[in-house]
C-alpha cells in the first residue's frame, strides 16, 4: 500500500461513502467538494474539479476494435496519453472496454516497473534537480497505480459478469432438457406466448397497426384483420346497457 500524500484528510472506504460525505458538507457548509481516489486506496474530498469516471460505454465499438488491433508501441502511446489525461474521453474510454483490459493492465505494469527502476537508479542523487525530478516521478507513478487499481476493478466486474452469464446459461440448458427441448425452442415458445398475451390485451391497437403497415406497403388488409377492426368498431358504437 502506498503512503497517503494527504494523511490529515478525512478518508472513506468507497466512492459512495465519499459522495454521501460531500452531500452532507454541501448541506451544512454550502461547500462543494468532489470525491477522488487516492493512491493510499482510500477516497478523499477536494475543492478542485475532478473528472467524472470514464466508462467503456463512451467508446465507439469500431474504435475499441481498432485499438485492440494496434501494435504494442501504438497501444502504449494511448495508455500514456490517458495517464496524462490527454485526448477526448471517447479516445481514453477504449482502454476501459473488456477487449482491451488485459492489455491495458500489462502496459501499466510495464510502465510502473520502468518508473521504479528509474527511481532506484537515482536514489542516491541528492541534488536539487534530482529532488524535483523525484517528486514529479513519484506523482506519475501514483497516477499509474491508480489506473492499475481501476483496471483491476473493471476486470473483476467482467469476470463476475461472465461467471453469472455462464451460470444462467447452464441453468437454462438444464430447464430446457427437463422439458425435452432446446433453449432456443423454449425462448421461441415464450416469445409466442408473450405476443399472444399482448394481442389479447391490446387487440384493437394490434389490428390497427397491422392494417396501417399493410396499407403502407400497398397490400390488401387480410380479411381476419379487417373483421377484427370492424368488430371493435361495432362494439364501440353499440349503446351501453
Amino acid at each position: 500500500m502506498t503512503d497517503c500524500p494527504h494523511p490529515t484528510k478525512s478518508r472513506f472506504a468507497t466512492r459512495a461513502a465519499a459522495v454521501n460525505a460531500s452531500r452532507r458538507v454541501r448541506i451544512r457548509a454550502n461547500l462543494q467538494l468532489a470525491p477522488y481516489e487516492c493512491v493510499c486506496t482510500w477516497w478523499h474530498l477536494t475543492k478542485n474539479t475532478v473528472e467524472a469516471p470514464l466508462t467503456a460505454d463512451e467508446a465507439d465499438r469500431a474504435d475499441v476494435e481498432h485499438v485492440a488491433s494496434l501494435p504494442d508501441i501504438d497501444f502504449r502511446e494511448i495508455v500514456v496519453a490517458d495517464l496524462r489525461s490527454q485526448g477526448t474521453r471517447a479516445d481514453r474510454a477504449v482502454l476501459r472496454h473488456e477487449l482491451n483490459l488485459r492489455r491495458w493492465k500489462r502496459h501499466l505494469g510495464q510502465l510502473i516497473d520502468d518508473v521504479n527502476m528509474q527511481l532506484k537508479d537515482r536514489k542516491h542523487d541528492t541534488s536539487l534537480e534530482a529532488h524535483n525530478w523525484r517528486k514529479r516521478t513519484v506523482s506519475y507513478r501514483n497516477t499509474i497505480d491508480l489506473r492499475l487499481k481501476e483496471c483491476r476493478r473493471l476486470r473483476a466486474v467482467v469476470h463476475a459478469d461472465a461467471f453469472r452469464k455462464n451460470d444462467y446459461r447452464r441453468r437454462d440448458v438444464e430447464i430446457a432438457a427437463a422439458a425435452g427441448a432446446t433453449v432456443k425452442e423454449l425462448r421461441h415458445h415464450a416469445g409466442e406466448i408473450a405476443v399472444g398475451r399482448l394481442i389479447d390485451a391490446h387487440g384493437a391497437e394490434f389490428a390497427r397497426y397491422c392494417a396501417e403497415e399493410y396499407r403502407a406497403l400497398g397490400l390488401t388488409v387480410p380479411d381476419r384483420i379487417a373483421r377484427h377492426i370492424n368488430e371493435i368498431r361495432a362494439d364501440r358504437s353499440s349503446p351501453a346497457v
